[in-house]
């Protein structure tokens, strides 16, 4: 093996040992490189422009990649190697041999096959000045001369670069990449994914149009030189979804929303939805948000989402407002024949507006009002009018919330008042009472009719629906009041009420209980089933022109006093009312006689059916006034006649 010299040492290893610190001081990393054995035969110089021109250089060997080169070679081929390198536009003068490679690095690493190179030799190889490396199949190095052909392996920085994805829409984007410097002749695009394309541009940037949203697309370009396609600068992107189409409101309620939407063309994993800040996933074209305040406008915002990639859709936007609470406290008074009252209590929330409606059983419509909240005030009320007379009548009310959104309806039935009655009649018999009466005007649903004795309710009819009643069973010659009323549901009308007696009854068993010679008492029994009975009493004499009358109230007996003595005479008894009396009963009775003395003269005068004649005897007309007097006083008077020396008397 030739010996170096310790010139040709020192030339070697101090580049060498300058390299190497230059590496550990600086912490450098040697760039990755490709290597590319060319089997065309070529001189060193041939070698060296070609890979000049469609690669970095000739290759620069290193104890790093001499495996590798080594593993490409099947035969001698040119490396970048040169005793004497002649500078070219990337290279320096080299005054010292084998210090430099082709791409200006020092020399640091050497794999000389034993006994090269020849430095005691002018040339190395007899008649050269010059030699080149080329380096064996197996990787050791010979010097050759410059001018022989051979094949040669060229090296290569692998390509590198990031491609940039701009502007990307649903169905575009627009991409750049970066340049890759040494006699690139163009590069070529291909785009995977959706789409299959091959492009070929000799600028750094591309778009792309008619793509499928929501989907992932590769993107290589390829940098060529010299028909040779270098490494790709890589990416991969997706499409923005489509945004959601035909997004709507399904159902509302007081605190929560129901959206649906249909499903965007193109890819989407899932749905993205946002109220008042708060971010909700969806995987299906729906969703209910809960938890939301009565009556208050929400903005939904909906975004179609991909799993891998971070972009969002355009944003589909629905305003609505949740449901109002409803109103409670429903309540109705101050009812007429023609209107009502209708109160409740307003919901908490935002409740703006009120809608009043009146419907009767036909679902006719008789009231709607739209009624502003008044927000100082604990209870709203509105005065339902223009509703028919005695009729049924369905309120609702409906709060509303920002003009459009209605709350749950809240119903409450009552009836406006019914007119009153008119033409109440009454006819009575001893024991019945019939009422008849007109019906009221408007409607109204019954009657309620009330029997009234001395104060006392003794009969009441409700929702009678005829306009007459009749009572039976009453008392005789009692003072009845009717009373009638007009019903609509639970409201009665004003009452009209009229009273009339049943007719009496006569009382029965008449009899003197006492007599004197001045007064005459009388005993009667009352009618059976009488309430408190009111008589008539009177006592006549028609001998003696005599009448006495007197109305007797819950008695039974009575005695008439100032009579005259031993006069028949003839009492009667009437039940009586303020508008009848029953048949009398009678009885005739004397009062007792005195044994007094009476004169003819006052006989004679005193007895109508008697004629004194001028002529008469006493004793004539005594005989007659004996048999007058025991016709009229029967039993009670015992005459005796007898002549006394007086004249004209009688004892």
């Amino acid at each position: 093996m030739t010996k170096f010299s310790l010139q040709a040492k020192i030339c070697i290893l101090v580049p060498w040992a300058l390299m190497m610190m230059m590496m550990m001081m600086h912490g450098e990393a040697e760039p990755e490189f490709e290597f590319f054995l060319q089997p065309r035969h070529l001189t060193w110089n041939g070698a060296r422009n070609h890979c000049q021109v469609c690669f970095k250089e000739l290759v620069t060997v290193t104890d790093k990649n001499t495996q590798v080169i080594a593993q490409t070679l099947t035969s001698d081929s040119w490396i970048g190697l040169r005793k004497h390198l002649h500078p070219t536009s990337n290279s320096s003068p080299s005054s010292m041999p084998w210090s430099h490679w082709a791409n200006g690095d020092l020399l640091t690493y050497q794999n000389w096959y034993p006994g090269w190179p020849v430095l005691n030799s002018p040339g190395g190889v007899p008649g050269t000045e010059d030699l080149c490396v080329a380096t064996l199949s197996f990787g050791a190095w010979v010097e050759k001369n410059c001018s022989e052909l051979l094949p040669y392996v060229c090296y290569d920085e692998r390509s590198s670069g990031q491609v940039s994805v701009t502007a990307v829409t649903t169905s575009g984007a627009t991409f750049t990449w970066q340049p890759v410097a040494g006699g690139i002749s163009h590069y070529r695009v291909e785009v995977g994914g959706g789409i299959h394309l091959t492009a070929n541009s000799t600028d750094l940037t591309y778009d792309l149009s008619n793509l499928t949203a929501g989907t992932r697309y590769s993107i290589q370009v390829f940098p060529v030189k010299c028909e040779r396609t270098l490494n790709p600068q890589v990416v991969t992107f997706y499409t923005k979804p489509n945004k959601v189409p035909n997004l709507n409101v399904t159902k509302v309620t007081e605190t929560s929303v129901s959206l649906s939407w249909n499903k965007p063309s193109g890819h989407v994993d899932f749905y993205q939805v946002e109220v008042h800040g708060v971010k909700r996933s969806e995987t299906t074209e729906g969703s209910e948000v809960d938890g939301l305040t009565p009556g208050i406008s929400h903005t939904f915002t909906v975004l179609s989402g991909l799993l891998n990639d971070p972009a969002w859709s355009e944003a589909s936007h629905i305003t609505t407002a949740t449901k109002p609470s409803k109103v409670s406290n429903l309540s109705v008074s101050e009812n007429t024949p023609n209107s009502l009252l209708l109160s409740w209590t307003p919901p908490e929330g935002n409740t703006t507006h009120f809608r009043v409606q009146a419907m009767n059983d036909s679902n006719d419509k008789l009231f709607e009002s739209v009624v502003g909240r008044e927000w100082t005030h604990t209870r709203q009320e509105v005065r339902v009018t223009g509703l028919p007379v005695g009729t049924k009548i369905t309120l609702s009310v409906v709060a509303i919330a920002s003009g459009t959104v209605e709350a749950d309806k809240v119903t409450i039935v009552d009836y406006t008042a019914p007119e009153p009655i008119s033409n109440l009649i009454l006819k009575s018999t001893v024991d019945s009472l019939k009422a008849t009466w007109s019906r009221p005007a408007g409607s109204y649903s019954s009657f309620n009719v009330t029997l009234r004795l001395d104060g006392r309710d003794v009969d009441t009819t409700a929702d009678g629906t005829k306009p007459v009643k009749n009572f039976h069973w009453l008392k005789a010659g009692a003072k009845y009041t009717v009373i009638v009323r007009s019903v609509s549901g639970h409201l009665q009308s004003q009452p009209l009420e009229k009273s009339k007696f049943t007719l009496p009854r006569p009382s029965t068993g008449a009899t003197v209980i006492s007599t004197g010679r001045d007064r005459l008492t009388f005993q009667w029994t009352a009618p059976d089933n009488i309430g408190t009975p009111t008589y008539l009493v009177t006592l006549n004499s028609s001998f003696w022109g005599q009448h006495w009358s007197f109305n007797l109230v819950n008695i039974s007996t009575h005695t008439f006093q100032n009579l005259t003595s031993g006069t028949r005479y003839t009492f009667q008894v009437r039940t009586v009312t303020d508008e009848a009396q029953s048949s009398p009963v009678t009885i005739s009775h004397l009062t007792d006689v005195d044994k007094r003395e009476v004169s003819l003269s006052m006989l004679c005068s005193s007895s109508e059916p008697l004629l004194c004649a001028n002529d008469a005897t006493e004793e004539s007309v005594f005989r007659q006034l004996k048999a007058h007097f025991n016709h009229l006083l029967g039993d009670h008077v015992f005459w005796k006649l007898e002549k006394q020396e007086s004249e004209n008397t009688i004892s």
